[in-house]
């Protein structure tokens, strides 16, 4: 498995870390009917938790025999990947515009205008469903949903009016 496929793999197994990380709002919290999640201690800490998961079982022995001793050393590159997969996932969701704005992957799914772009994008980026899931509604990592909310329809609108 590729290093971003065991980041995205840690994310999904560690889901208060993973909120933490990604910003848990208050909002989502109370919305799910549970507590938001609090950063006791920085995202640095995180990320040496993740780097133990990702490095410690890499092909490269250099990169073991780091996340073993010092797994810190990885911070700044995971830090550095998140933000290209946050750069990735905002490219691919141009594809989709105000369409699949805050729409969940499986409402894309069975969207026929939707599910040719979907197959196309994850083709490409194959680890948009994950990260749509977890960065969708938050417009931090989604800036399409920020600009209109889920089944709000503003083109119908304005061909009322």
């Amino acid at each position: 498995a590729s290093q971003t496929d065991r980041l995205i793999e840690w994310c999904r197994t560690h889901e208060g870390e993973r909120k933490k990380l990604f910003s848990d709002s208050t909002q989502d919290a109370r919305e799910e009917g549970r507590s938001k999640q609090q950063l006791r201690h920085g995202k640095n800490q995180i990320y040496i938790e993740m780097a133990k998961a990702i490095f410690l079982h890499d092909e490269t022995d250099e990169f073991r025999a780091l996340a073993a001793t010092n797994p810190g050393v990885f911070a700044s590159s995971i830090r550095s990947r998140l933000d290209v997969l946050k750069t990735k996932y905002r490219k691919q969701n141009t594809l989709l515009g105000q369409t699949g704005a805050g729409r969940t992957y499986e409402d894309l799914l069975s969207n026929e205008k939707t599910k040719n772009i979907l197959a196309a994008i994850t083709k490409d980026f194959p680890w948009w469903a994950d990260l749509h899931g977890w960065w969708r509604t938050n417009p931090a990592y989604n800036n399409t949903f920020s600009a209109a909310d889920v089944g709000q329809d503003f083109s119908a609108r304005a061909v009322k009016l």
